[in-house]
């Protein structure tokens, strides 16, 4: 009786690791049906797509000329968009396993130009944004957003000749910063969410001056403000308004 015991547990255990490797086995032919579907959709027209230099066309239309490393673009090459999201656009610099890495340019369908820092296929270090209207962004950068240290410089709409420098986070004035209007005011001090806010000093184009508090874009909070002619307010103020000391 406990002979036959081991005999069924036995052929159980057979039956599992039968199983297994019929999984592994499958699975195996289905990743090399899916490499082979890969390589029929794609064609190396030029050089050597393996270890190498050479040109790609997908099967969508996509086109890859550059350096390759065990079948992955690896190194410098460009790759240009015929289909898909970024159709139109092209996008030249450095790779590595099949993501942009490294330093390289993106020239957007839309006529925007970046030129910088790549990590896993986005931008993130240091690099300048060239908008097709012609304002400016030249700095660091973090998942595809202004993140850090920048100048933004305005050459058309609403803040046409003006520039800020200083941090920045998500694409948004945050932190310390500097902002230089076209009409010859400048703002030194700290931002939060594109306004200023928190703690700086204007100082206006014909002399005058605010020292203190801000809220919103807005005097609020202690500040003293100092006309060109000297005369001299200091106290509370919300609002833009002074409410007393």
């Amino acid at each position: 009786m406990f002979s036959l015991f081991l005999s069924l547990r036995s052929l159980r255990l057979c039956e599992k690791i039968n199983y297994l490797l019929m999984k592994k086995i499958i699975t195996t032919i289905i990743s090399l049906l899916l490499l082979l579907v890969i390589f029929e959709a794609c064609k190396c027209i030029e050089g050597n797509c393996k270890n190498g230099v050479g040109t790609l066309v997908y099967y969508n239309g996509n086109k890859y000329e550059g350096e390759w490393e065990k079948y992955k673009l690896n190194g410098k090459g460009t790759f240009t968009f015929a289909a898909g999201r970024w159709k139109g656009s092209k996008y030249v610099g450095q790779w590595e396993k099949n993501k942009m890495k490294g330093q390289g340019t993106f020239y957007y369908s839309d006529g925007n130009i970046y030129e910088g820092q790549f990590e896993n296929n986005k931008l993130k270090g240091t690099g300048t944004f060239t908008y097709a209207n012609g304002n400016k962004y030249e700095g660091e950068w973090e998942n595809n957003k202004c993140n850090g240290k920048g100048t933004f410089t305005h050459v058309v709409g609403k803040w046409k000749g003006c520039k800020y420098v200083g941090e920045l986070k998500d694409n948004k004035m945050h932190g310390q910063g500097t902002f230089y209007y076209a009409d010859g005011n400048i703002y030194e001090g700290q931002w939060e969410n594109n306004m200023i806010h928190g703690r700086g000093t204007m100082l206006y184009e014909n002399g005058s001056k605010y020292e203190g508090e801000w809220k919103k874009n807005k005097f609020d909070g202690e500040g003293t403000f100092t006309y060109a002619y000297g005369k001299v307010i200091s106290g509370k103020w919300s609002k833009n308004k002074y409410i007393g000391k």
